[in-house]
């Protein structure tokens, strides 16, 4: 059962916007920097035999680091790194059932992703999970219990991330 807020002392609340923040900024340098770019600079050329291949009929088939960079900077309307900021900063100004299920739903798909990209990106997916994974853990027992996020791995894990590609 979710409970409808998860209520924090003004101090935690603080910090927790501080590093949301952090995070937002990250967010927006990965998305100005090299991680999109690189990606698109990488990838195969329009006339070849890839680009008109069909898409992977297999969703769970593993990636290459140049995939695995598209899966966290380039596809989709709003990017992977978006939507993990966006969770974050959601859950850090209170956490309703909206927002819980932000953060389930990052954590599952965060958990297909470090199944699936290569290995020397899994430490880094595993990093950026931590958050989620302690709300989720803390919501299966729920104690009510005051949760303090570790989003700081979540930026390093962003770094890591980043750099790889």
């Amino acid at each position: 059962m979710v409970r409808p807020v998860i209520s924090a002392p003004a101090r935690l609340r603080a910090r927790t916007a501080l590093v949301a923040g952090v995070v937002t900024l990250v967010v927006l340098a990965g998305c100005s920097g090299g991680g999109e770019a690189d990606a698109g600079a990488s990838a195969p050329p329009s006339g070849s035999a890839s680009a008109t291949a069909s898409p992977r009929p297999d969703p769970g088939a593993p990636l290459d680091a140049n995939e695995a960079c598209a899966a966290m900077y380039v596809k989709g309307d709003k990017t992977l790194e978006e939507r993990i900021g966006t969770a974050l900063v959601g859950a850090s100004e209170g956490l309703d059932g909206t927002s819980a299920d932000q953060m389930h739903a990052m954590a599952m798909e965060l958990g297909r992703l470090e199944s699936r990209v290569p290995e020397e990106f899994q430490g880094p997916v595993e990093q950026i999970r931590v958050p989620f994974l302690q709300l989720q853990e803390e919501l299966d027992l729920g104690t009510g219990a005051e949760i303090e996020l570790d989003v700081a791995s979540t930026v390093e894990g962003l770094k890591e991330y980043q750099k790889l590609c």
